[in-house]
């Protein structure tokens, strides 16, 4: 699952995946096993209710998600973050992040890890209702990561691919 929170120093994407969380801060990735920390499970439920969880060290993290806002309490310390939602904003695009366009099932995928890619290329093909639309590179980027695979089933707005941008050099 992805998240995009607006922080007082800035956003910051955080990608779970079962109990592995990838945090991207500007251009720095860190990350981490939940297992390493946590001895219950989070669950972020829309009940509007105070949950907490028993930390490995003993602590209490308490949190509560209203809305859109996530509230932490941790160690006396209190945290509040914004969810935004996540936009795909197609040709003009700056985000490092590809998302699928629409619901539909990923039939080829052009490109891999690490190779670069000029603004416009193709790089990966979704089928919905039985039509292809090309998802294209929407700047001089290259590939940094591969979420999805030939085959799998996406929802609209799914992280696909993550870019790296390649600026033009100046001389």
């Amino acid at each position: 699952m992805d998240y995009l929170f607006e922080t007082k120093s800035g956003s910051a994407s955080v990608y779970v995946s079962g109990s592995v969380i990838r945090v991207r801060l500007e251009k720095d990735t860190s990350s981490f096993h939940l297992d390493d920390f946590i001895q219950e499970e989070i669950h972020l439920s829309d009940s509007n209710s105070l949950e907490s969880v028993k930390m490995k060290d003993g602590s209490i993290l308490k949190y509560l998600k209203v809305r859109n806002e996530i509230f932490l309490h941790w160690k006396g310390e209190i945290w509040s973050s914004k969810l935004t939602e996540r936009s795909y904003e197609g040709a003009g695009q700056t985000s490092p992040e590809i998302k699928s366009p629409m619901p539909g099932k990923v039939v080829q995928i052009s490109t891999e890890v690490g190779k670069e890619h000029r603004a416009g290329e193709t790089i990966l093909i979704l089928e919905a209702m039985k039509m292809e639309n090309a998802v294209k590179a929407p700047y001089p980027c290259r590939v940094e990561e591969i979420r999805k695979s030939q085959g799998d089933l996406v929802q609209q707005d799914e992280v696909l691919i993550i870019l790296h941008r390649i600026e033009p050099e100046k001389t």
